[in-house]
């Protein structure tokens, strides 16, 4: 088999398996699925990746140079307004394009050596990167904040990002953990942007408030609400 035929084939695994992934959770895919989807045989498969953690470990290397590559600082200009609104473009593109990675954490955490070894490291980079690009912010006027607190809201994003899926399904606003709609990427990014508020000035303010407008309002907390009254009279 040709090398390039090789990489074209290593390719379509990989991006098959993060479709199916991403819709079905990965603990609902098997090896024998993803080779039945491309039309190919296990053992033809197994040519490329012996098992399907081989494959995770693939994407997860993926997920994470593309994000650190995404969250790299310019080298030529200082941070403007617009670039905050890139970095959360960014974040919620990663995010909704990797979304069983945050979603099944803790099930590949316990079963994935590779992942086990790679995930925090991963956290840990994305969250220094992320120091950078706030003290950035901060030089450039656009935002105040001191180191401890630069730290402290970087923990905070972080843990909104990472259990956001978790927070939707044991307050019901989903019931299938392994089926995440875009728009709740998105809210979890308007809890981001809330985080931030205090901290913004100049130019950056006022991106912050057309960037909200943007969103719209959140169904989060009127159905929360919702549930509790229907709980009530139900009672």
């Amino acid at each position: 088999m040709s090398q390039t035929k090789t990489l074209k084939t290593k390719e379509r695994i990989l991006q098959l398996s993060l479709q199916l992934f991403n819709e079905r959770g990965e603990r609902s895919v098997t090896t024998n699925h993803i080779a039945a989807e491309l039309g190919m045989s296990p053992g033809n498969l197994y040519y490329h990746f012996r098992n399907k953690n081989e494959i995770i470990k693939e994407l997860m290397e993926q997920y994470q140079k593309e994000t650190l590559e995404m969250l790299a600082l310019p080298d030529d200009r200082q941070l403007d307004a617009n670039d905050k609104i890139r970095y959360f473009q960014v974040l919620s593109s990663q995010l909704w394009a990797y979304r069983f990675l945050h979603r099944d954490v803790y099930h590949l955490v316990e079963n994935n050596i590779d992942f086990r070894k790679m995930y925090p490291r991963f956290a840990g980079q994305v969250m220094q990167q992320g120091q950078k690009i706030y003290k950035a912010f901060v030089s450039a006027g656009l935002m105040e904040m001191t180191n401890s607190e630069i730290e402290a809201l970087t923990i905070n994003l972080w843990i909104v990002l990472t259990n956001w899926t978790n927070f939707l399904y044991m307050s019901g606003h989903i019931t299938d953990s392994n089926h995440l709609e875009e728009k709740w990427v998105w809210q979890a990014l308007r809890q981001m942007v809330f985080l931030e508020g205090a901290y913004l000035r100049g130019e950056s303010r006022q991106t912050y408030e057309h960037l909200l407008e943007t969103m719209g309002e959140s169904e989060l907390f009127a159905s929360l609400s919702s549930h509790k009254i229907a709980d009530s009279e139900s009672e």
